[in-house]
């Protein structure tokens, strides 16, 4: 079994048609197909970004301005298509127009290091309002665990803001618990301090 370290490298040099191998190319539901694919970021076209970013926009814009985060475009852009980010994009077709098909959902992942674990964190996982109520978050979440599994991470993680509750309850129905390092878990907290942070750390096992 590879070293830490080399489990990582391996994993971020692997092209889009390896990681692939565990998304399956199509999903139906509710009398919906959708296309499912890996990409780069590097492969993506200005559509494809703009229409990212806007979705993006359109779901998070309010939760990051009245966060301790704030409200940061350019530095959002630079982290969610920085050339170590991969995406699983859920998209589909207009079947009477037949113009480029519309994203209507995607995560955003890397492969990385946490506390001396190798995982999958997930950066963004968005799903458009008209495509709610269809599967498609769990289905992602599914695959980032496999896509985690398959190239040996131990977990997949993420930062999800408390005030975002329907997100919070999504991840706690498929499974994710406040994980042991994000600053809300109970060892975290010396002597019954309350914890101010507006954020929460998650993380499920891949395996």
């Amino acid at each position: 079994m590879p070293t830490s370290a080399a489990a990582i490298r391996k994993a971020n040099k692997a092209t889009a048609a390896e990681l692939a191998v565990s998304v399956p190319a199509l999903y139906h539901a509710t009398g919906r197909q959708f296309s499912i694919s890996i990409r780069t970021a590097m492969s993506l076209s200005e559509h494809e970004r703009a229409q990212i970013w806007g979705l993006f926009e359109e779901n998070m814009y309010t939760l990051y301005a009245n966060s301790s985060f704030g409200w940061a475009p350019r530095s959002k852009k630079q982290e969610m298509f920085d050339a170590r980010s991969r995406f699983i994009i859920a998209s589909q077709e207009d079947t009477l127009t037949r113009n480029t098909p519309d994203i209507v959902a995607y995560t955003i992942f890397r492969f990385d290091k946490e506390e001396y674990q190798d995982v999958v964190y997930c950066y963004e996982l968005q799903v458009s309002k008209n495509a709610r109520h269809c599967g498609l978050g769990k289905l992602l979440t599914q695959r980032l665990s496999d896509i985690g599994a398959t190239w040996g991470m131990k977990k997949v993680m993420l930062t999800v803001f408390k005030a975002n509750r329907s997100a919070l309850s999504f991840y706690r129905s498929v499974g994710f618990s406040i994980d042991e390092i994000s600053p809300d878990h109970p060892a975290n907290l010396e002597d019954g301090t309350p914890n101010y942070t507006d954020y929460s750390i998650l993380s499920i096992p891949t395996q």
